[in-house]
Parts: C-alpha cells; structure tokens; sequence
C-alpha cells in the first residue's frame, strides 16, 4: 500500500475509495487521537509524511485532520516527527475552541478537509 490516511473525518473514506494504493484508517475521536496514531505509525519505522498535515490550518483550528502517510524505506525523518510534534502542541492550545462548534460549521471544516486531502492526493 503506498499511502495510509490517518483522520478523524467520516467524509475521507468515501473520497479516497477509488484512489489505488491507499488505506485510511478512520479515528471516531479527536485531532489529537489522529496525531497519536500517526505517532505510533512513525515508530513502526515503514511511513513518512507525505504532506503537511499544518498546511492550511496555522490561522484556524480544525476539528478534522487527515494526515497522508507515504510508503518510505527509510522511515520518518526527523522533520516529519517535529511537524507532527508541533501540530500537536499548536492542537493541544486550540482544543477549546473547536469543542463548541455546532454541526453546520462542523461540516464546513469536514469539506475543507477533504479538498485538502483531495489536493495533495491529486483526486479530481
């Protein structure tokens, strides 16, 4: 499997059905249950970030985050571990804020996380 998809939004799987080589693994919790996993995903040594899970979200904090693993024969690298330490801290004082969003602007994030995701994926 070339790429692995770690996310908290529903809307992923759907859109990444008809993509070859690709995984999600889908987390019914929060962002920062997302990030753990990609964490424990990273000691098993085989992936590495494929795009940047900060891209688009440093001005805004986002209740769903998908992050796009990539196979890799040489594991994470050290940026990639520090991208993801440093979403998580940014996440981490943010948590607050998103907690109280109500549906409708929830499912706005959603759409944002699939375009995205559909970007850096090149899904038409």
């Amino acid at each position: 499997m070339r790429h692995l998809l770690i996310t908290n939004n529903p809307e992923i799987e759907s859109l990444t059905a008809a993509v070859e080589g690709c995984k999600v693994i889908f987390i019914d919790s929060t962002v920062q249950a997302v990030i753990s996993k990609c964490e424990e995903i990273f000691l098993q040594g085989e992936y590495a970030l494929a795009a940047d899970p900060l891209g688009g979200r440093r001005a805004r904090p986002f209740p769903y985050l998908t992050i796009i693993l990539e196979k890799n024969e040489n594991g994470p690298l050290v940026e990639h571990w520090n991208r993801i330490a440093q979403y998580s801290e940014l996440n981490s004082k943010r948590i607050e804020v998103y907690k109280d969003y109500d549906e409708k602007l929830k499912a706005d994030y959603r759409t944002l996380d699939c375009s995205y995701t559909r970007y850096a994926l090149n899904i038409k």
